[in-house]
């Protein structure tokens, strides 16, 4: 079966004609049947996405500060702020 589908419009399972959402699955999520090998991502694009995924994940992650703690977490902590606060008066 090699059929040849038009990737440019949106590509239907040709067993029920349901809309392909994630071409990373090999089967229809309506029906099951088995999509063809020119709309379902191939082994070596499937891992070129997950890495550009993680790739993006991880920058995220290093390009976001972590939260400030909006209290002290000790009595020590908020000596120290109480210190520095008031010597920058």
């Amino acid at each position: 079966m090699n059929e040849v589908f038009d990737l440019a419009a949106a590509p239907t399972c040709p067993a029920c004609g349901f809309r392909v959402f994630n071409r990373r699955y090999p089967k229809c999520e309506s029906c099951g049947a088995e999509l063809p090998e020119s709309i379902v991502y191939s082994p070596v694009e499937r891992h070129s996405l997950l890495v550009a995924d993680e790739q993006r994940a991880l920058e995220k992650a290093l390009s976001e500060k972590p939260a400030e703690a909006t209290f002290p977490l000790s009595i020590d902590d908020s000596l120290m702020a109480a210190v520095i606060s008031a010597t920058e008066r």
